[in-house]
């Protein structure tokens, strides 16, 4: 059984965030962009309020960081506060053994002190390991989000 600590993550891990989200990016067949994830990664772990929502799982018994998720704080045009899940990986051989778990419970308490009325959460079709687990923590299916890529002149 692996000793698993969830913590908020601090400036001095931005290295491990950054080999974290180039494998949740590279897994769903997409380039890692270094200077997108600098911007996005700064702009949150200096927030005030956003900081405490990029949690990392870290594995005592390898003194690794092996998991992260990123629960954030938005604010929808009609003013009702929301929490949203914008990044959540784990390494593979964590997988399906509760860390998962103990990371997304830890990012609803914080999106719960900080008084969000919903929370959501776009998940790509591959991720359907996800998919489970956001069932069984009572999220429930209310739209789909289909998405054009421009880029492509197929």
């Amino acid at each position: 059984m692996t000793n698993i600590r969830v913590d908020i993550a601090i400036p001095e891990q931005i290295e491990e965030l950054k080999d974290l989200t180039k494998l949740l990016v590279e897994g769903l067949n997409q380039e890692f962009d270094p200077k997108r994830f600098d911007w996005g990664i700064r702009r949150r772990i200096f927030d005030p309020l956003q900081r405490h929502g990029i949690l990392i799982a870290f594995d005592e018994d390898t003194n690794e960081v092996v998991g992260m998720i990123v629960a954030e704080l938005r604010i929808d045009p009609f003013g009702s506060s929301e929490g949203y899940i914008k990044q959540f990986f784990l390494k593979k051989e964590y997988r399906s053994k509760g860390t998962g778990h103990q990371l997304l419970e830890k990012a609803m308490e914080h999106l719960k002190r900080i008084k969000v009325e919903k929370v959501k959460v776009n998940i790509k079709e591959q991720a359907l390991e996800a998919a489970n687990l956001y069932e069984k923590m009572k999220f429930k299916k209310v739209y789909e989000v289909l998405e054009l890529d421009l880029t492509h002149n197929d």
